[in-house]
């Protein structure tokens, strides 16, 4: 303990907590995309015709039939049976190998349906590429590739900004408990929802980070460049992505001072950024507006009333944490339950522990985005719900819970010094290497209903010895690759917790006051002397934060 506290400081954290986490969930997210079957992913078909479509000059594709969501598009033959492979989705018990094989030229180009043509073409551009370089099914995990990559520099950026600021060590830890198996999942896929939560995550960090870090100069254009390009992404990836942003936007002005909120204001960069971004946001109205992307077909439930539609979504508000934590396949394969109720208990503690300990404007803040995570589903829905049905999923609010245990994070780590019953070093770093164990366990659980399916007769032993289906490389070397980011992320994690000493917010080891951060950079250290007086509090120190600054 002594050791970690007597460290010297880390001269350049905002690199080495954007490149090796990169690499971690970049390496996770990649063995997600090796050992989910072709068309396995909820909707992954349709976003892979779109995406194909996209890259081929066709953003929106023809009507067919009586109109509505569902489009015809040209696309290579391979990509097009993707629609075709449904014999295992939703049946626990099947595996991929019933697949039929792909009919004819892979490569010719044909007519495909998508539910995805009025869908706003900015996330499919990005992602859809591999398939005009190689052919076949190898395009569709070139294109996971991809995304993955993307949903990894955008949480890199997010891990990167957190370590610059003053206080950080309950906010990487929050955002780290929000990689769940569930994001990794999302992200290992052709699915515009790994880059919503993704980019929410890197406006949250970096724009708390020019709010508190007292940036100058070349200190600024990082921030600056991740908010602006993950803003820009964000209010092009689906309909409600610009809801999602204003939710982060407003949860991190909660938690600046009116003197923080005008010196950031007065950054020529600022404005810059803001123009870029307004500019995004106007192309993503008048998309949604002119194509309305909005639309869906009516699901079960259609009719019913906004009372009506209410109501079900309260009676269904924590089942859809499953969502949060780990839905696989087509819904019909749940995490196991001990990883379902490790993730919950530790984002309900996270939570609630912010609400309880943190000050002002963090507590304000914490309790805005718990709030929006909480009811926007339900109000969401029951708006909808008598022309499209139920059709809600919780993963479709993965963009509000990220942010949200990142800011729960950022709460404590401003609480109030007094005493409170803050897990110790030990306990925090049993729990950072239970969740890498569900990471793990979770990951094989789901490769095993591929591999060899889920019936009384199957053994675990069957995925060696009798596999009916395997991923491309192989079963081991798919676990091997997911195992090998999984240790990577729990070292760093370790790591920071160690470094960092977290004993109690406000206090180092054997309960001696932390040094204070000033918003200048300047480290002051607390007396220790009864005579003393107590320390300012977190809203004090903010409110003396523009005399320390002098002009901004």
């Amino acid at each position: 303990m002594k050791h970690a506290i007597m460290s010297p400081p880390d001269r350049n954290p905002g690199a080495r907590w954007f490149w090796w986490p990169l690499l971690a969930i970049f390496v996770m997210s990649s063995g997600w995309a090796l050992a989910s079957p072709v068309s396995s992913i909820p909707d992954e078909p349709a976003h892979i015709i779109k995406a194909a479509a996209v890259v081929r000059g066709e953003l929106v594709g023809a009507q067919t039939g009586d109109g509505g969501p569902l489009l015809a598009v040209q696309v290579p033959r391979a990509i097009e049976h993707t629609n075709q492979i449904t014999c295992f989705v939703r049946n626990i018990t099947a595996t991929p190998q019933c697949s039929p094989a792909i009919p004819g030229d892979a490569n010719e180009i044909v007519s495909a349906l998508t539910t995805a043509g009025l869908y706003n073409p900015v996330y499919y551009a990005a992602v859809g590429w591999p398939s005009l370089v190689v052919g076949g099914f190898k395009a569709v995990y070139g294109m996971r590739l991809v995304s993955a990559l993307l949903t990894s520099v955008f949480l890199a950026l997010a891990f990167s900004a957190l370590s610059r600021l003053p206080r950080n060590k309950w906010a990487t830890v929050g955002l780290a408990v929000a990689v769940t198996p569930m994001t990794l999942f999302l992200s290992g896929s052709v699915n515009p929802n790994s880059l919503e939560f993704a980019t929410t995550a890197a406006i949250a960090a970096n724009l708390t980070l020019l709010l508190k870090g007292s940036l100058k100069g070349r200190a600024l254009i990082v921030p600056v460049a991740a908010t602006t390009v993950a803003a820009a992404l964000l209010a092009n990836t689906k309909a409600l992505s610009l809801l999602w942003m204003l939710v982060v936007v407003v949860a991190v002005l909660l938690l600046g001072t009116a003197a923080e909120i005008k010196a950031v204001l007065r950054r020529p960069s600022v404005w810059a950024s803001s123009a870029v971004i307004g500019l995004s946001c106007v192309y993503a109205l008048w998309w949604v507006a002119s194509h309305n992307s909005l639309a869906s077909k009516p699901f079960d439930g259609a009719g019913l009333g906004f009372d009506a539609g209410a109501e079900i979504m309260i009676d269904r508000t924590f089942l859809f944490m499953q969502g949060y934590i780990g839905q696989f396949g087509w819904l019909e394969l749940d995490a196991p339950t001990g990883v379902m109720a490790l993730w919950t208990a530790a984002f309900f503690a996270a939570v609630l522990a912010a609400i309880i300990y943190g000050r002002g404007r963090y507590r304000a803040a914490t309790i805005f985005v718990s709030a929006a995570l909480l009811l926007l589903p339900i109000l969401l829905q029951a708006v909808i719900i008598t022309d499209q049905g139920m059709v809600w999923q919780g993963r479709y609010i993965l963009a509000i819970f990220v942010p949200c245990l990142m800011i729960a994070g950022m709460a404590l780590d401003n609480s109030d010094p007094r005493p409170w019953p803050a897990p110790a070093v030990p306990a925090l770093n049993t729990l950072i290497v239970l969740l890498a164990v569900s990471h793990l366990v979770t990951f094989v659980w789901v490769l095993r209903r591929y591999v060899t399916g889920l019936s009384m007769e199957i053994r675990w032993i069957d995925m060696l010895q009798n596999p009916q289906w395997q991923p491309p490389l192989g079963t081991l070397t798919a676990v091997a690759v997911f195992a090998a980011g999984t240790a990577l992320g729990a070292f760093l994690l370790l790591k920071h917790v160690r470094t960092n000493a977290v004993v109690a917010p406000g206090t180092r080891a054997h309960g001696t006051p932390a040094p204070e951060t000033s918003a200048a950079g300047t480290v002051t250290t607390p007396a220790t002397e009864p005579a003393r007086s107590a320390p300012a509090s977190t809203d004090d120190r903010e409110r003396l934060a523009p005399v320390q600054m002098g002009k901004p």
